[in-house]
């Protein structure tokens, strides 16, 4: 099931010591659902608790908004798409500063930014990847660092194998 599998996912980030970032707009988000004290795991301490103790957590408390790139993308979205999209920003700005790395399970926005990427070329190298796709094979990935595989980039298109 999805959930499992996201806490498998997780819990691979932190055995592997893979890093995560997160913006004032990520921590928010977090907060509003009580994810960075919830435990995924029972009997341990809340996984963003044990990511903190070891190093692996990068907050950028600055203001990280991208206001050119955003009006790049919602000039070439799908009108309805724009809100979605908009919340999502968050995701593409925090990946811009680090390792241009996604994990979301939320494939409805990542395919308007896959559409996006293909007249915005600054989202074309971002890798974005699905824990709960089992095609995606996520927790095998992380295990091999995290490479930037060609389907995951956002600017991969089939059409151009």
């Amino acid at each position: 099931n999805e959930s499992r599998l996201c806490r498998n996912f997780i819990e691979e980030i932190l055995k592997l010591g893979h890093s995560i970032v997160f913006t004032p707009e990520l921590i928010d988000e977090w907060d509003k659902y009580g994810l960075r004290r919830k435990i995924f795991v029972p009997k341990t301490q809340p996984w963003y608790i044990l990511m903190r103790r070891k190093g692996l957590v990068r907050i950028y408390h600055s203001d990280v908004q991208r206001e050119e790139l955003r009006q790049a993308i919602f000039n070439v979205v799908e009108s309805n798409a724009i809100e979605v999209v908009r919340k999502d920003m968050r995701l593409i700005e925090a990946a811009l500063l680090v390792d241009k790395s996604i994990s979301s399970t939320d494939d409805k926005v990542r395919n308007h930014f896959r559409r996006a990427a293909q007249t915005v070329s600054e989202l074309q190298l971002i890798i974005w990847a699905n824990p709960v796709n089992l095609e995606e094979n996520c927790v095998v990935w992380l295990r091999e660092g995290a490479p930037p595989d060609e389907h995951r980039l956002l600017g991969y298109s089939e059409d151009t194998d």
